[in-house]
C-alpha cells in the first residue's frame, strides 16, 4: 500500500507512479528539430528569390517609372521594407544549423529589423489604399503631392524604428544549454513583470500584423464597391493593392492567431501538455510560413500590372522591336484632366 495516496472513500485510488510517469511524458515542443531540418535548406531559396524581385522592384520605380507620382513612392518603400526582413533570413538558417550560435549585437540586430520590415510593410500599405480611396472619393487633395508622400514615408520609418527599441530592449542572447539563444528576457530595470511585457508584445504584433490590415482591407473593399467605376484606369492600381493586403493577411493570420493563443493560453483553458505543445509547434509552423510574405508581392506587380511587365520587358532587353512609352500621367492627372474638360 505503500505506492497509494491517502484519500477520502468516496474518490478514486490515486497511484503516485502513474501520476509521475504522466508527467515525465510531458514534454516541451523543440522548436530547433524543425529549424534545423527547414530552415536551412528554406530560407537561403526564399533570400536570393526575395533579393532578386524586390531589387528588380526598385531598379524598376527608379528607372523607368520615377518618383514623380505618390503611388510609386509607397511601392519603392515596400519593397525596402521587404529587402530589410530579408536581411534576417541568411543569419536566421546559419543559426538554426548551428543550434543557436547568435551573439548579443547580432540578436539584436535580427529582431529590430524584423520588426522594422514588418510594421514598415503594414503601413505602407495602409498608405497605398488611403492614396487611391482619397483618389476615388475625392478627399484630402493636399496628401495627393509626391512631397508630402516623401515626408509620411520619413515620418513611418522614424516612428517604427522608435517603436521597435521595445524588441530591442526585451530581446537577448543568453545560453541555453551549450548555444546562445536570442529569446525574450526582460530586463531588471523595468518595473513590470515579464508576462506582461510578452503580452504588451504579442497584442502589438497582433494590432499592427493584423487587426490593422484587416480593418484596412474591410474598409478599402467597401469604399471602392461604391466609387470605383468600370473600366477605369485606376483599376488596374486597385487591384494591385488589393491583391498585396490579401496576400500579407492570409500568410500573417495564422501566426498571429497561434500566437495569440500561445500567449494567452491560460484564458482559453489552453494550458494542458497537449495543448501546449500543438500550440508552440503551430507558432514555429506559421511563422516559418509569414517569413514568405517577402517574396510574394513583386509577383502581383508582373501579373496585375501590365506597365510593370512592359518595363520588365525593357529591363531585360526581350523587347527589342517595341517602343517604350514613359508613363507620364497616373489615373490622378487624367481624372484632374477630364475635371478641367467637364467643367470647360
Amino acid at each position: 500500500m505503500d505506492n497509494y495516496t491517502p484519500t477520502p472513500a468516496d474518490y478514486d485510488v490515486l497511484i503516485e507512479g502513474d501520476l509521475k510517469s504522466d508527467i515525465e511524458q510531458c514534454d516541451r515542443y523543440d522548436a530547433r528539430v524543425l529549424s534545423a531540418q527547414l530552415v536551412p535548406q528554406l530560407f537561403p531559396v526564399l533570400f536570393l528569390v526575395g533579393l532578386l524581385d524586390n531589387i528588380m522592384v526598385v531598379l524598376i520605380l527608379g528607372k523607368y517609372k520615377g518618383l514623380k507620382h505618390v503611388e510609386n513612392i509607397y511601392f519603392l518603400n515596400l519593397a525596402v521594407s521587404n529587402l530589410v526582413f530579408l536581411l534576417i533570413l541568411p543569419f536566421w538558417a546559419h543559426s538554426a544549423s548551428r543550434g543557436g550560435v547568435l551573439g548579443e549585437p547580432l540578436c539584436k540586430t535580427l529582431v529590430g529589423f524584423y520588426s522594422i520590415g514588418l510594421y514598415c510593410e503594414a503601413i505602407f500599405i495602409f498608405l497605398l489604399t488611403t492614396h487611391v480611396l482619397s483618389q476615388e472619393c475625392r478627399f484630402l487633395p493636399a496628401l495627393r503631392t509626391a512631397r508630402c508622400a516623401l515626408a509620411a514615408s520619413a515620418l513611418v520609418w522614424t516612428l517604427v524604428t522608435v517603436v521597435t527599441l521595445t524588441e530591442l530592449t526585451l530581446h537577448k542572447s543568453q545560453v541555453e544549454g551549450q548555444k546562445n539563444e536570442c529569446t525574450f528576457n526582460r530586463p531588471h530595470l523595468l518595473p513590470t513583470d515579464g508576462t506582461f511585457w510578452n503580452y504588451f508584445l504579442t497584442l502589438k504584433m497582433n494590432i499592427l500584423g493584423l487587426l490593422f490590415p484587416l480593418f484596412v482591407l474591410v474598409f478599402f473593399s467597401v469604399l471602392m464597391r461604391k466609387a470605383l467605376r468600370p473600366r477605369e484606369r485606376s483599376y488596374d492600381l486597385v487591384k494591385l493593392i488589393f491583391a498585396i493586403m490579401v496576400a500579407f493577411l492570409l500568410m500573417w493570420a495564422p501566426y498571429n492567431i497561434a500566437l495569440f493563443l500561445s500567449t494567452f493560453k491560460e484564458y482559453f483553458s489552453l494550458h494542458d501538455c497537449k495543448s501546449s505543445y500543438n500550440l508552440d509547434r503551430g507558432v514555429q509552423i506559421t511563422k516559418i510560413i509569414a517569413t514568405a510574405h517577402c517574396c510574394v508581392s513583386p509577383f502581383f506587380y508582373v501579373f496585375l500590372d501590365k506597365t510593370f511587365r512592359k518595363h520588365l520587358c525593357h529591363l531585360f532587353h526581350l523587347c527589342k522591336n517595341a517602343v517604350l512609352q514613359p508613363c507620364k500621367e497616373s489615373g490622378q492627372d487624367i481624372r484632374e484632366q477630364h475635371d478641367q474638360s467637364t467643367r470647360v
